[in-house]
């Protein structure tokens, strides 16, 4: 019996988070893919940082709230250095990760790159089990325990080919299978971290004077869960304003916009909704991100009348 109270909380609670999916899914990849992997660290600017908040199906209790900060930048003309911290809140469920991440770019002809990227990792999963209400307090899970805790030490890479605007990357996020260290079979993917991979790529197709219209598209594979197919479109003016559109698979939609002030301030917000049918009740999940870059020397800096014109 206990294997069935156990189970009812975590897939009431937060479905296949815990069981399969432990790394998050956010939408600020989408214009700043130095937080989707590490072969993107200093490509683009001298410095970044961006500080994301997600808040998914707000009108539902125990849904996932994330905040995210991630930092990179070029200390040197082929080398790339950031890290990230990330904390992921759902129902009884607690994530903190720690990611520190080095990149070396490396020209192999005119117009063509190869960037190489890896990172440690360091994660940490417990359960909250203090508001638990359960008829099966002999659970030796439950019993005498109000916080299950478990810490594992990861690492990943990342490979990046560029060309004009076209870039395409291939990562493992996570290349060890860790291990929970509860010994019952029954619950051995608990608060586990497992091996996954992503393959990413996107192409900007310059339109007409100051517009363009970027294209992505992501694959997603844990071990343990689906795989999760992103296809975005976005206008973009002037790289200053954006409006795009997102699907998920199975069925999410998603509609994000931003604004980036002198090139230099950034604010994009993502509005997601499911095409399930919640009985009106999820209200959508938010997504909003603040970040700041720096350039590089030789880029273009821009100034607040050119912004305006």
């Amino acid at each position: 019996m206990r294997k069935h109270a156990l189970t009812f909380l975590f897939v009431f609670f937060f479905g296949t988070m815990a069981l399969s999916q432990q790394l998050p899914i956010l939408d600020n990849y989408l214009f700043n893919p130095a937080s989707l992997s590490p072969a993107f660290t200093g490509k683009y600017y001298k410095f970044q940082t961006f500080l994301t908040y997600r808040n998914e199906y707000t009108n539902l209790t125990g849904t996932p709230v994330v905040g995210n900060l991630n930092i990179d930048g070029a200390p040197h003309k082929n080398m790339g250095v950031g890290g990230s911290l990330l904390y992921n809140k759902a129902g009884i469920y607690r994530n903190f990760s720690m990611n520190l991440n080095y990149a070396y770019h490396l020209q192999v002809a005119k117009e063509h790159f190869l960037s190489f990227g890896i990172n440690a990792s360091l994660y940490q999963n417990s359960l909250d089990l203090t508001d638990i209400v359960t008829h099966y307090s002999n659970d030796p899970v439950i019993n005498g325990n109000s916080k299950l805790t478990e810490t594992y030490f990861n690492a990943g890479l990342g490979l990046l080919y560029s060309w004009k605007d076209l870039n395409v990357s291939f990562s493992f996020p996570l290349i060890f299978n860790n291990r929970s260290f509860y010994s019952d079979n029954t619950y051995q993917h608990l608060l586990a971290m497992d091996r996954n991979w992503l393959f990413y790529t996107n192409y900007t197709l310059n339109l007409h004077h100051d517009w363009k219209l970027k294209f992505d598209l992501l694959f997603r594979k844990n071990q343990f869960s689906p795989l999760t197919i992103d296809v975005s479109a976005m206008v973009k003016y002037r790289d200053n304003y954006w409006l795009g559109f997102l699907y998920r698979k199975p069925a999410t939609f998603g509609i994000n916009a931003g604004v980036a002030i002198i090139n230099r301030i950034v604010l994009n917000y993502t509005f997601e909704f499911s095409g399930y049918s919640m009985n009106g009740i999820g209200s959508g999940t938010h997504e909003i991100s603040l970040g700041f870059r720096l350039f590089r020397e030789g880029q273009q800096n821009l100034l607040i009348k050119d912004y305006v014109r």
